[in-house]
């Protein structure tokens, strides 16, 4: 509902929104709205919410003919910031003028639940005025630190008494004397200079330890009205306009203005979204704050169960390292006490507390001495300690612990800060790892595996930090805030966490791409493997590694492969350079074969070869098939002797090599058989008993003055290389 009391203006007349709840607010705000809409000959929008939607009976304007343009918005509705940024988006005002009765707001809310968003979000310049009427203003205060606001603040201030003297103060270090007040004096009329301000306007240097004092001491000088710039503190800060505005707000003795300039539409809406997240998380009532506060600092204190329970925790953790049994090591984090003080370290920031911070690092560093010197006493007293695959494990962290981490820790101190979800503490305690990674510190140090210990002890920091990090945020999401004179502690904690998160992303970055450049060269390794034994007729692959690579590149890798006969060097030579070919670098191939036989047990043997003696006694065989290694059928040569023949064979250094296959029969091994060996003089794969008859498919090899054939049983059920020596003609 809208109520005219004048005449409308032009369309492109300087706009003003005046939000009004009560008389109070109307006694001493539609003056201040009347005289700047004056000055700049706009209009002004009285803007008030009623439950019936109908103008409150002590809305009463002054008399229209001594005022500007006014216009009355009655709006019903119990969200009172929502309405106003509706009307702002709607009027498209130049300026938002409210005002403050004098109180905090609590839980998350700083100035109350109605200020907090407007002046978060609203899309023009907010003045916000203490609930004071303001006397004829004579002298105006208006403090300059080189931000944003001070000129137009100086605008303000003679649209709301052209005739009042300005001063602009600055607040110079009082511990630096007086260089310190000279050069602030110089710095203050450049500025001025700068903002084309005239000449009446006073530039006065104050000498305090603090900003707020310096404006508080020289603003009870006899001055009617002093106009103070919001700092913009963003997201991080979330306290609207730091610690000095509001400070000034609650100790001025003279009405303060604060203005807060226009945000871009992007600015906007990035905090109507923050306030929107914000709003997603339950706001702690202030008992709950002081009893979430009381127990957490409790829990960081170095108390004797303290040191008792993170002694025992890392001593299990430890044999659970060197037993590898994951289960041992989950128990240790359960038990460890380490999570309460690192948490308290998060709400100590937040809270801008520092003694409670120094309390609760001084107890975390008291449990990283022990636990560390524990993993170290319980490896030196292990029998045989060594690093197992868990100890490995926790020396290489990356980018994803850190991601575990953060995760944790919002979901930790969100646990600590809801009695509903506190059941769910154990998981997160098992989720980051706090007492592993320093008592495989001390197991390293221990073994004097000194990479091995940084890298345990770079992944605790990562979680230490972390935590730290996300549990203050989230203690933050929940209410908690610093106190009055405490806000640049929080800024100060909040600027260390983030240079400390700074230097721990950079070594797990480097560790991370270097761990994700090894893996797309191994994945790389194995594609080309795959690909290039496909040449090798039935070779398969049993294991490869990547030994090392050299300063030029070159890659060590050693290759096991099974094929059905042995390997040339000069097919190895091939493989080497198919494989440099297909990963583009040079490679040096240590390639080592094992020489399988393919047996089909449901198709029998066909023996079809037929033998005939040579002049020198040595029968021949004119086989119609030959056996091979990785032949599906076996066969049986036939032999036809020649009755007026009976050789023997004698073997000799100098015999000369024989058709193969052709028939031998073992002779004279005695109980223990005959050796047959994957190789000559090679590993035993059998033994033969004697009279076993025998296909000689390969040979003779003279090895170590003894020669070998290779052969193979009628039924094919062995084969491999026998001494000749043990060999007769087949009757």
């Amino acid at each position: 509902m809208a109520l005219n009391a004048s005449p409308p203006v032009a369309s492109d007349a300087p706009r003003l929104i005046v939000a009004v709840r009560d008389e109070s607010d109307l006694r001493f705000l539609l003056p201040v709205a009347c005289d700047w809409v004056r000055a700049r000959k706009g209009i002004v929008y009285l803007l008030t919410i009623a439950e019936s939607g109908k103008p409150p009976t002590w809305l009463k304007l002054p008399d229209a003919s001594n005022q500007p343009p006014i216009e009355v918005i009655i709006r019903s509705g119990r969200d009172t910031a929502e309405i106003i940024l509706e009307e702002i988006g709607r009027l498209k005002p130049e300026v938002l003028l409210l005002g403050w009765h004098g109180s905090l707001g609590r839980g998350r809310y700083l100035m109350g639940h109605t200020l907090d968003p407007v002046m978060q979000s609203a899309p023009c310049d907010v003045l916000l005025l203490q609930d004071r009427e303001l006397p004829a203003i004579k002298r105006i205060l208006i403090p300059v630190a080189g931000g944003p606001h001070a000129p137009h603040a100086f605008a303000i201030a003679r649209h709301l008494a052209p005739e009042a003297e300005i001063t602009a103060l600055t607040v110079a270090n009082q511990r630096l004397g007086e260089t310190a007040r000279v050069a602030a004096q110089q710095r203050l009329e450049a500025l001025l200079r700068e903002y084309d301000e005239p000449s009446t306007t006073r530039a006065v240097v104050a000498q305090a330890a603090n900003p707020s004092e310096g404006i508080l001491a020289e603003s009870a000088r006899d001055y009617d009205l002093l106009i103070l710039g919001a700092g913009d503190e963003g997201i991080v800060g979330r306290f609207l306009f730091g610690d000095v505005p509001q400070t000034i707000l609650l100790k001025s003795t003279i009405p303060v203005m604060i203005l807060r300039r226009r945000i871009t539409s992007l600015n906007s809406f990035s905090r109507r979204l923050w306030a929107k997240v914000h709003g997603l998380f339950p706001a702690l009532s202030v008992p709950e704050q002081a009893e979430i506060y009381r127990s957490m600092r409790r829990g960081s204190r170095p108390s004797a169960d303290f040191i008792v329970m993170i002694t025992l925790a890392a001593a299990i953790a430890s044999l659970g390292l060197l037993l590898n049994s994951p289960a041992t090591i989950i128990g240790a984090m359960l038990v460890a006490p380490l999570m309460t003080a690192i948490l308290g370290m998060g709400l100590s920031i937040v809270l801008g507390d520092t003694r409670f911070f120094w309390s609760a690092l001084g107890t975390a560093a008291r449990g990283i001495v022990l636990a560390v010197s524990m993993g170290f006493l319980t490896a030196l007293i292990v029998p045989g300690s060594e690093l197992t695959q868990e100890i490995l494990s926790r020396g290489n962290p990356s980018l994803l612990d850190l991601g575990i981490a953060l995760i944790s820790g919002a979901a930790a101190s969100y646990a600590i800060s809801r009695k509903s979800v506190s059941a769910s503490l154990a998981g997160v305690a098992i989720a980051v790892s706090l007492t592993p990674p320093l008592a495989t510190a001390g197991i390293c140090l221990q073994a004097g595996e000194w990479i091995l210990a940084g890298g345990a002890l770079l992944m605790f920091l990562t979680n230490m930090v972390a935590i730290i990090a996300a549990g203050g945020l989230m203690f933050s999401l929940l209410g908690f805030r610093p106190e009055l004179g405490r806000s640049k502690i929080f800024h100060r904690g909040i600027q260390g966490v983030l240079v400390l998160l700074l230097l721990v992303v950079l070594p797990l970055w480097f560790l991370t791409s270097r761990s994700l450049q090894q893996v797309t060269l191994n994945r790389s390794i194995e594609s080309a493997l795959q690909t290039e034994l496909k040449q090798i007729p039935d070779a398969q692959l049993l294991r490869w590694e990547l030994l090392s690579t050299e300063a030029d590149g070159t890659l060590q890798i050693e290759v096991s492969l099974t094929v059905p006969q042995e390997l040339v060097h000069g097919e190895a030579r091939d493989l080497q350079e198919r494989l440099a070919e297909h990963l583009n670098r040079p490679v040096a191939l240590s390639l080592s074969t094992l020489s399988t036989t393919r047996l089909r047990a449901f198709i029998p043997p066909t023996p079809t070869p037929t033998l005939a003696p040579t002049p020198t006694g040595m029968p021949t065989a004119t086989p119609t098939a030959t056996p091979t290694a990785t032949s599906t059928t076996t066969t049986t040569p036939t032999h036809t002797p020649t009755p007026t023949l009976t050789p023997t064979l004698t073997p000799t250094p100098t015999a000369s090599p024989t058709a193969t296959p052709f028939i031998l029969v073992v002779s004279d091994v005695g109980a223990g058989g005959l050796r047959v060996r994957y190789s000559p003089d090679g590993l035993e794969v059998g033994r033969l008993p004697g009279g076993t008859a025998v296909i000689v498919t390969g040979g003779p090899v003279t090895v170590a003055e003894n020669i070998w054939y290779h052969v193979q049983t009628l039924d094919g059920t062995l084969v491999g290389w026998v001494s000749a020596t043990y060999l007769l003609t087949a009757p």
